[in-house]
């Protein structure tokens, strides 16, 4: 359990920087080729992996499933990029927290389930808690923000929400870290492409610390990497365990905007967060409660 723990704490910290890396790289790439050197260093790391599934890339491709899994990373990725142009990372990471309650949303209305009360309480606070994020980011001094930037972080977390339901309803019999391989593999070739007509001397800028370090990280470790871990959690401590990554993430990124790019902390996050936290909180009482049984 302790070692779950310490993989739980280690994967908050490479998602919840990845905010901090992206906005770093904007200096000096535009979002395509952002997200398609993240891909390619996540290749790199996962492809091992990878190699030691059985079937491991025998998997049938087909639209449908190239647009499921580019809403895992090609599409959402892309679109923070652009966000992070407008908002601090503090606001996207809490705002990265909507993910279940689209989720929820999307569940209720694709797989057809019905939502407790509970669940529907969730709802509620957690996008009350949107509304008081914007607000006070707006007037808060020295903090960066743009409407039409935030609601695009909203647009990646319903990307996220529509790739995990669909995924459920259709590819469970796929192993995860194939799913997560061939995610980054569709991205980066998509991406690829575009980076090479728009950006067609990016490479010439990886020989710098300043661009190879956050891909680094960014790309082999939270990209790659991170999904060997989180699975890895799900496998140990179970899905409860991993889901508490969510909870986590908000932390991380307020902590390292404030403390390395000099964002604010201000009343919006004081109030949002909590609203936020209680809302993840609420909507998973009966997994906790479950758990609680097992335990006993």
């Amino acid at each position: 359990m302790i070692k779950s723990i310490i993989y739980l704490l280690i994967l908050s910290l490479l998602w919840g920087s990845s905010f901090l890396w992206t906005k770093e790289l904007l200096d000096h790439f535009g979002p395509p080729t952002i997200v398609f050197f993240r891909c390619l260093f996540g290749l790199v790391m996962l492809f091992p992996f990878v190699l030691l599934k059985k079937n491991r890339l025998q998997i049938k491709i087909h639209p449908f499933l190239i647009f499921v899994l580019a809403l895992g990373a090609a599409i959402p990725w892309n679109i923070m990029s652009f966000s992070l142009q407008g908002i601090d990372t503090s606001l996207s990471g809490i705002l990265n927290a909507t993910t279940p309650l689209f989720a929820l949303i999307f569940s209720i209305l694709i797989l057809k389930t019905k939502p407790s009360w509970n669940q529907t309480t969730s709802l509620l606070i957690g996008f009350l808690a949107v509304i008081i994020l914007m607000y006070f980011s707006g007037q808060a001094s020295g903090s960066q923000f743009s409407i039409f930037h935030a609601l695009l972080m909203l647009a990646v977390t319903t990307s996220y929400a529509l790739n995990s339901i669909w995924i459920k309803k259709y590819y469970t019999n796929i192993p995860a870290v194939v799913l997560g391989f061939w995610t980054l593999l569709i991205s980066a070739v998509f991406n690829g492409f575009i980076s090479i007509f728009t950006e067609p001397r990016a490479y010439m800028q990886l020989g710098t610390w300043e661009t190879i370090l956050p891909l680094l990280i960014l790309g082999s470790l939270s990209s790659g990497l991170g999904y060997v871990i989180y699975y890895q959690i799900v496998s140990v401590g179970g899905p409860l365990l991993a889901s508490m990554v969510t909870f986590i993430i908000p932390f991380i990124t307020i902590t390292l905007g404030i403390f390395f790019l000099q964002e604010s902390f201000h009343l919006g996050i004081a109030i949002g967060l909590p609203l936020m936290i209680v809302s993840l909180l609420l909507m998973n009482i009966h997994t906790f409660k479950k758990s609680a049984v097992k335990k006993d």
